[in-house]
């Protein structure tokens, strides 16, 4: 019975073998019967599997073989039409090799590329509403892909000038889905840009893209795989990539899209089985352990792609070689891109601005009429004018003119005009508190955006702010703030031990003048009005209980070149603030031992103050290397009354706070402090963190001016920390011990979101 079913399948084996030598023979004699065979290629759909029809392509290069048509749908239509216009299969591997596809795919700008004035609010939240007149505004996807864009902009711009899809080096179709019938939509003409966004437009997960008067979503939900399309173009003989599999089963969806995916191709499924039929040469790479979403597996994606690409390669050589032989012409150039690398602007041209002005968009950009620049340089202007925060999508095509040049064509879609944002914060110092914040652009004047901000919790913090845009660059802003808080005020002993405990009431109005010097570089001027009140809650001995009135005028600088907000891999960060404090007026009762208190009503002479701090990150492998210098100094220390420096905590969020591992917010008050912290960071696995600290610091260095004053004491601070830091999605989780030197006490620590 063994050797009878052994028989049988070694039969079978030798049939299959069989069928498969007469069919590519048969297909070889037809060769020889039409010296005009056209090659046709098409790639299917698939989101992230897309990636494994790069082997393919590398293949059919090394075999020689010319392709003739290419017709694609949403990622195909991607890696198929940069083979159209002349990408080699492996230039293509290389883009995908140095492709950020997480970055590509994210609906929001990169830190660095965030306007320095903008930084603090970006991406602080938990989540973020668009509201218009109507209530929350829900857009046609949750991305937008304002990076997708600018990255097709840089790979496509040596074709700038070419609309008709037809005059590639390789002709080009792709398929999208009209929205409003239905029906499938065959793109051939027009921006290439425009036409593989909408081809690749996941339904709910991509925004629909404006065409003619409708819109367009992925091509895969009515033809996934258009082998149709490509033989219509003039193939008649088909190389066919497929990466699905038709519908999935239940216990196949894994995630979200690929859920979307099954939803949105059930009448894909109606065709699917007669595309398959047309092709020639049909591949269909295993790709069952991999969804549409499994860009952070391109490797294995392209490791299988090449794979398969080694297995067809002795087919498309035999077919290249018997193309060769029956048409003495055929010729294979396997250097097909277009050499353009600059393009000089005639004019610009933008449309879709309804709230922002001409001025400020172009501004922003840096982009001059009669100017030359690269695909490249574009995407830096966009990204400058992206970063201000005011724009959803910033697309621009190339209209050509003469040779060499081209109008450039900006079409804008601006963020709502107002955004309501809400997130939580806990930490070992303030306790938990819900932050919320809704934020408004020209609300008193045009060129403006205001907000105001609570923070809801056992500490009461508000904050409203107006920024009002000035000048012909559009990079100075004026800038109006009003701030109060309500927290506790614990006050340590010599010894850093725990001996009163106060409620501070602090409010001031700002009056500031910003100006931009670059992307992520601030200086600026102000005055503000400041009241300081404290009250006992726990004041053994001697208390105070007043206000303080004063005004503060300061100078400062703000330099953020970060690359990201949650635990930074690389850049720096400096503040530089140095104030004149005048003007000040105290009211105060001092109470003592129980007798009746002492009343103080009095003006308080003047004071300076300055802080510098200064971090910097830099990357050593899966190490990230962090280094921090924070210094707060006060002349005539003497009049500075409660305005001290707060040591304590690993988060910087509490006024006049100098952040030192070892010691809790607040351990430690002084006029004068400088501290140096070295920090290393490894990555366990994605988003998991473990984080050493060591700090140094010395503190009362800066004497009195009153001869009469005791001279301090200088002090020594020395401290550790090590934490497990976790990158949630909407903030850091930080959950950390400490220990001083000085009080010889471990602590905990734990910080979870973004503070106020």
């Amino acid at each position: 019975m063994r050797e009878n079913l052994s028989f049988s399948t070694c039969a079978l084996c030798s049939l299959r073998a069989f069928v498969i030598f007469i069919f590519f023979f048969s297909s070889f004699v037809c060769l020889a019967q039409h010296e005009k065979l056209k090659v046709g290629l098409t790639l299917s759909g698939g989101g992230a599997k897309g990636i494994a029809h790069i082997g393919i392509l590398k293949a059919i290069d090394s075999a020689g073989l010319k392709v003739d048509y290419i017709t694609g749908t949403s990622m195909g239509s991607i890696i198929g039409a940069l083979y159209a216009i002349g990408y080699s299969g492996k230039q293509i591997e290389e883009i995908s090799k140095t492709t950020d596809w997480l970055s590509l795919f994210a609906n929001k700008p990169k830190l660095r590329d965030v306007n320095i004035d903008e930084k603090s609010e970006f991406d602080h939240y938990s989540v973020e509403f668009p509201l218009d007149k109507k209530g929350i505004k829900i857009g046609t996807g949750i991305i937008e892909g304002q990076e997708l864009w600018l990255k097709f902009g840089e790979l496509f711009f040596p074709v700038y000038q070419i609309k008709d899809f037809s005059k590639f080096s390789i002709p080009f179709r792709c398929i999208a889905t009209d929205v409003e019938t239905g029906n499938a939509v065959v793109l051939d003409k027009g921006e290439i840009i425009n036409a593989i966004r909408a081809s690749m437009a996941i339904p709910a997960v991509f925004t629909a893209i404006d065409y003619k008067d409708t819109k367009l979503v992925d091509g895969g939900v009515v033809r996934n795989f258009p082998v149709s399309d490509v033989r219509e173009m003039g193939a008649n003989y088909v190389i066919g990539v497929n990466l699905s599999r038709g519908l999935k089963k239940a216990n196949e969806l894994h995630n979200a899209i690929d859920i979307l995916y099954q939803l949105g191709f059930y009448k894909d499924a109606e065709t699917f089985e007669r595309e398959r039929k047309l092709c020639n040469i049909l591949i269909e790479p295993s790709l069952e352990n991999f969804s549409a979403a499994s860009f952070s597996e391109s490797d294995s994606l392209l490791k299988i792609g090449n794979q398969e690409g080694a297995k067809y390669f002795p087919i498309f050589k035999k077919l290249a070689d018997s193309l060769k032989a029956n048409d003495p012409t055929y010729r294979f150039n396997g250097n097909r891109l277009p050499n353009k690398e600059t393009v000089t602007i005639d004019s610009i041209e933008i449309k879709g601005l309804r709230r922002t002005t001409y001025t400020f968009l172009k501004g922003k950009m840096g982009v001059k009429k009669d100017n030359t620049y690269r695909g490249k340089d574009f995407s830096l202007a966009i990204r400058r004018a992206f970063g201000s925060r005011s724009y959803d999508r910033i697309n621009y095509s190339l209209q050509p003119t003469t040779a060499g040049h081209a109008s450039m064509q900006l079409t804008v879609s601006e963020n709502a005009r107002s955004a309501f944002k809400a997130g939580l914060h806990f930490n070992s110092y303030s306790n938990v508190a819900a932050i919320v914040n809704l934020t408004t652009h020209n609300f008193i004047f045009d060129r403006s955006r205001s907000f105001l901000k609570l923070n809801i919790g056992e500490n009461l913090r508000a904050q409203a702010e107006h920024k009002q845009n000035i000048g012909r660059k559009e990079n100075t802003n004026i800038v109006f703030t009003l701030y109060h808080e309500r927290f506790k005020l614990p006050l340590y002993n010599s010894n850093l031990e725990l001996s009163q405990l106060y409620r501070s009431f602090y409010s001031h109005f700002n009056l500031s003048l910003h100006k931009l010097l670059s992307t992520n570089t601030m200086i600026g001027l102000g005055t503000s009005l400041n009241f300081l009140a404290l009250k006992p809650t726990i004041s053994p001995g001697i208390s105070y209980d007043g206000t303080n009135r004063y005004f503060e005028s300061s100078v400062f600088l703000q330099h953020n070149s970060l690359d990201q907000k949650v635990y930074p891999n690389s850049g720096w960060e400096i503040e530089l603030f140095a104030s004149y404090v005048h003007g000040q007026y105290l009211t105060a009762d001092i109470f003592e031992n129980n007798q009746p208190p002492t009343s103080i009503n009095s003006n308080i002479d003047n004071y300076g103050r300055c802080i510098l701090k200064i971090r910097n990150f830099a990357p050593l492998g899966k190490f990230t290397l962090t280094n921090q210098l924070q210094t707060g100094i006060t002349i005539k220390p003497e009049n500075a009354l409660v305005n001290f420096y707060s040591v304590g905590g690993l988060v910087d969020f509490i006024r006049n706070q100098i952040t030192f591992a070892g010691l809790s917010e607040n351990q430690l008050n002084t006029y004068s402090i400088a501290m140096y912290q070295s920090g290393l960071r490894y990555k366990l696995q994605e988003d998991l963190f473990v984080i050493g600290r060591a700090n140094i610091g010395a503190y009362d260095f800066i004497e009195s001016t009153d001869s009469s004053a005791i001279k301090p004491t200088i002090g020594l601070l020395s401290g550790y920390s090590l934490s497990i830091g976790y990158n949630t999605g909407a903030g850091p989780l930080e959950i950390a011990l400490m220990y001083s030197d000085q009080t010889k006490v471990f602590t905990g620590y734990v910080n979870l979101g973004f503070h106020f």
